[in-house]
């Protein structure tokens, strides 16, 4: 059972990794489309 226990919170440390792993280029990408929709719109508007 302990090793279940073990397991498993390896587990959920790898899954946690690979999010921020995602959710760095993610947030990357975000920003640059918003920027880019920024600076597209109109100065005048």
């Amino acid at each position: 059972m302990k090793l279940i226990v073990e397991n498993t919170r390896h587990m959920s440390v790898l899954v946690q990794l690979n999010a921020d792993r995602l959710l760095v280029p993610l947030l990357i990408s975000a920003a640059l489309v918003l920027a880019a929709a920024l600076l597209q719109y109109p100065a005048d508007h």
